[in-house]
């Protein structure tokens, strides 16, 4: 408890503690969202642009947490309010306390960074992966953890716990047990992903993708692809950065990093590449892997061809690891869906599930592979977020893509509408549209057919995943969080 107050406050972690000047307390886990708090948490009040996580200390009292990071303003208000012990620099611990001790710091978002940190280097394991990307790093991040955690034991960021304020707590997570660790990393602003690898401290670094996700935000694509590359630039000597050979802003990379680089994709001068690809629809793709010490043909569960990049970027990793073939091979039979999602739905009908967002390059590789269905294909597409200058072109040249691909067309929101202009731009005719996912549901039921395959897909605030409940054969509820 001394150390976790004294790194808090500034104290160099190297310094050593009597334990016994403290009353025992052990701390059984760290969260964020109050819903999360278990007996014995160490509870993070962070400040977001619609959420005070001060406003529910309470609330991760009542379910046990026994410690709170909180601002000194606020935590002195908390500590009037209930009677609560607040403690602030210079302070000693008290040999007892009311309710959750509130720890006050200047910024509990920073603390929990710097606390993360401090835990990270606590352990040695043998490799810790970092993948961030455009597009592509959930998926690649659960393909090399699929491979990895088959030869060690393995940490791994659970859903897309990826921010700054989310990763600190998977890197929480960690133990000895662990002799390895796969990291996703995002980006809201440049420097995002080097205090990521300040925290995580990876030796190998994956990067997947430079796109156009954020450009509203970040103002041109040369600077997405810097904050992407600060990723290699973090890491060390004896590290390996594994990149996108098929992207050239990706490739561009190699020359920002003193760790050794390893390409993957489908051109020819690739370390890990796929040639003779054959797509098989929703029952994934057959392709041949060539490699170090690798020349096989497997078969990827997972549709979509973009998965096939995402795999070869974990057989880099794996490669780079030591992990023998037929542990990967093995490990590859057993995935299935990574970025989709496969449900039935009512009257006979497919669902493919890709709602959780949305950006250019995410959009047209979803409707490559509903491209490769044989039956009745409808597209449910809605607005691309934070795209910038670019939001109208780009949509309309996804209007254009299903036109290629696709036999009905539902736009949704009202950027949805240049997707639909595009699409009739280009030949197409059965297209509709609706202002919002809720005003959608009557309108998919009303183009829909028994037998068809559905492909939904849109930006996360556009809740696309509202249609594919109200589809789903099996009546199943969406259930959100906070």
């Amino acid at each position: 408890m001394l150390q976790l107050i004294d790194i808090l406050h500034g104290v160099a972690p190297e310094h050593q503690y009597d334990a016994t000047l403290v009353p025992p307390l052990r701390i059984s886990d760290v969260a964020i969202d109050s819903r999360l708090v278990i007996p014995g948490a160490l509870f993070v009040a962070l400040v977001g642009e619609t959420v005070d996580g001060h406003d529910y200390v309470v609330a991760a009292a009542k379910s046990g947490a026994v410690v709170a990071l909180v601002a000194p303003a606020k935590g002195a208000a908390l500590a009037r309010q209930h009677g609560w012990s607040l403690l602030v620099p210079g302070q000693s611990v008290p040999m007892q306390w009311h309710g959750p001790l509130l720890i006050a710091v200047p910024d509990p978002l920073t603390a929990l960074q710097q606390l993360a940190a401090w835990h990270r280097r606590r352990f040695a394991p043998a490799w810790v992966v970092g993948i961030t990307g455009s597009v592509g790093k959930t998926s690649t991040k659960e393909v090399v953890a699929a491979l990895v955690s088959a030869h060690l034991p393995t940490l791994k960021s659970p859903r897309s716990y990826n921010s700054e304020s989310t990763l600190p707590l998977v890197a929480l997570q960690m133990d000895a047990t662990h002799q390895a660790a796969v990291f996703e990393m995002g980006m809201y602003t440049a420097g995002e992903i080097a205090l990521l690898a300040h925290i995580a401290q990876p030796n190998i670094g994956v990067v997947t993708t430079v796109g156009p996700s954020h450009l509203e935000r970040m103002g041109s694509i040369e600077r997405i692809a810097a904050a992407k590359a600060e990723l290699v630039q973090a890491l060390p000597a004896t590290g390996v950065a594994i990149l996108n050979g098929d992207d050239e802003r990706v490739v561009a990379m190699a020359g920002l990093t003193v760790a050794r680089v390893v390409r993957y994709g489908l051109h020819a001068d690739a370390d890990v590449r796929a040639v003779d690809i054959v797509p098989q629809g929703l029952a994934g793709t057959q392709f041949r892997v060539l490699a170090p010490g690798i020349d096989d043909v497997v078969h990827l569960h997972a549709p979509g061809l973009h998965q096939v990049r995402n795999l070869l970027a974990g057989i880099a990793v794996g490669i780079t690891i030591g992990i023998p073939w037929a542990t990967m091979r093995t490990a590859i039979n057993n995935i299935t869906q990574l970025r989709f999602v496969l449900y039935s739905g009512i009257s006979n009908t497919q669902i493919i599930d890709d709602s959780y967002n949305a950006a250019p390059t995410s959009m047209r590789a979803a409707l490559e592979l509903l491209g490769t269905v044989q039956s009745r294909r409808v597209a449910v597409l809605g607005d691309m977020r934070e795209l910038g200058h670019i939001e109208e072109s780009a949509h309309s040249e996804v209007g254009q893509w299903v036109a290629g691909v696709a036999d009905v067309l539902i736009a949704v929101g009202s950027r949805g509408r240049w997707i639909a202009e595009g699409a009739r731009q280009a030949g197409m005719t059965a297209v509709a549209t609706a202002p919002d996912a809720q005003a959608a549901l009557a309108v998919v039921r009303a183009h829909i057919q028994p037998g068809d395959c559905v492909l939904i897909k849109g930006s996360r605030a556009m809740e696309m995943e509202q249609i594919v409940v109200d589809l789903r054969a099996d009546g199943a509820s969406a259930s959100k969080g906070a």
